[in-house]
């Protein structure tokens, strides 16, 4: 009798595991690490260990669930396929995520008619972000390394810079801490928005290179524009981050990466700061009409990007001073004034306290106009592999119109890859 009842128990237990859901065993982690439904984002800390096939799958379908996305259809099938082949000879650690994406939503990445480069995660266009990001070499640290500093400022609203209606998040609201350990490529910490599978925003490798992305508004404001709006052969501007973290090991392999790659902005064009964990670090820009590049380092000293054309300053090849940048950017005097000039070695909590008269804390400029916030800042050691970043939460009442607000933001969370020597 009870051989019959432990028989019958073992094939209830085998029937209830194949109808019950099983975990995505891809997914290591998959929570909530700061702010809130209420709260101006909402962070989640996304673990992934697996083949890139199986990661882009988990991605995709996360990206299904909670943003009830899908995949673009193309518009022209001849550039969706030449893009599929570019990322198979160039990219292959996108290319086998892309299979995994197109198999979560029941399609064959063949299939021109539909495009697997980016899944996005919101509907509506960028706006303008308005980032500041500075690199310091070893020699002016105090604890005789690099760090990257990084904020990331952009609409607390909509993607338009309007107030969201009643009831709906802000646009980039619900970023995502993405930890990846894949079978090809690179391990990292990357933070991302807007585009889950192939997009992020700045982050750091397993190798130490860390990159951040920041908008041109000079190019924006002072030349006719340019934009693909869909996805063509080669890499968008957030897919450029992506692949330098899984490709690149050093600043050397980054220039070669960068200059070997087809690129091109959907909306708005950018640059970037990358860093490695040997002391070197760069600033990668396009020309107004992105037929040139440029290559732009100070060695020794720290450097200092915000939301203009650092090529289009130079002095004796260096970039601007602070006096030289005065009409152009009052964020880039701010930092360079407290950083370049410090007589003393920077501490991670001066750095902090430096990066903060780079904050945007000013009221929305006109009624219907969405704030403009800095929503994290970052601090990237690469020597450590990892990063300490405080996000923000809301406006604290009670600040006169015109004037600076005081915001609430979490305690530094800090994260860092494992298994990394």
């Amino acid at each position: 009798m009870r051989a019959r009842v432990r028989f019958a128990a073992a094939v209830i237990a085998v029937i209830s595991a194949n109808l019950a859901p099983a975990a995505d065993p891809v997914v290591r982690e998959d929570k909530v690490v700061a702010g809130g439904p209420k709260d101006a984002l909402e962070v989640r800390h996304l673990v992934l260990k697996g083949t890139n096939e199986e990661i882009g799958r988990a991605l995709a379908e996360i990206t299904k669930e909670r943003f009830q996305s899908e995949p673009d259809r193309s518009t022209d099938q001849v550039r969706t396929r030449a893009q599929r082949r570019y990322m198979e000879k160039n990219y292959p650690v996108l290319f086998d995520r892309m299979r995994g994406a197109a198999a979560a939503y029941g399609k064959r990445l063949e299939d021109d008619t539909w495009t697997f480069g980016g899944l996005t995660a919101l509907p509506s266009r960028p706006g303008r972000p308005g980032c500041s990001v500075v690199y310091l070499p070893p020699g002016v640290t105090a604890s005789g390394t690099g760090v990257v500093s990084r904020n990331y400022d952009f609409s607390t609203g909509t993607m338009f810079g309007t107030v969201p209606p009643p009831g709906q998040p802000g646009d980039t609201s619900r970023p995502y801490l993405i930890e990846m350990y894949p079978d090809r490529g690179y391990p990292s910490l990357a933070m991302s928005a807007y585009d889950l599978l192939s997009g992020a925003l700045d982050g750091i490798n397993s190798e130490g290179l860390t990159v951040a992305l920041l908008a041109d508004d000079e190019l924006m404001e002072k030349f006719k524009l340019e934009p693909t709006v869909d996805a063509q052969p080669g890499l968008g501007v957030l897919q450029v981050v992506r692949m330098l973290l899984d490709t690149c090991a050093n600043v050397e392999e980054a220039k070669q990466a960068l200059l070997l790659t087809k690129q091109y902005y959907e909306f708005i064009p950018c640059h970037y700061l990358i860093a490695d964990r040997h002391g070197k670090a760069f600033v990668w820009e396009y020309s107004h009409a992105h037929n040139k590049e440029y290559i732009v380092e100070n060695p020794g000293t720290p450097l200092v990007t915000t939301n203009f054309s650092l090529h289009r300053h130079l002095k004796a090849g260096k970039p601007p001073s602070a006096e030289d940048a005065k009409a152009i950017c009052p964020r880039y005097c701010a930092l360079a004034e407290c950083l370049i000039a410090a007589k003393e070695k920077v501490t991670l909590d001066a750095l902090k306290d430096a990066h903060k008269r780079a904050d945007f804390v000013l009221p929305a400029p006109r009624p219907g106009r969405a704030t403009t916030r800095t929503l994290w800042h970052a601090l990237y050691e690469p020597d450590k592999r990892a990063v300490q970043i405080s996000y923000y939460l809301r406006d604290e009442p009670g600040a006169a119109e015109g004037k600076k607000v005081n915001v609430a933001r979490t305690e530094y969370l800090e994260f860092a890859l494992k298994g990394v020597k």
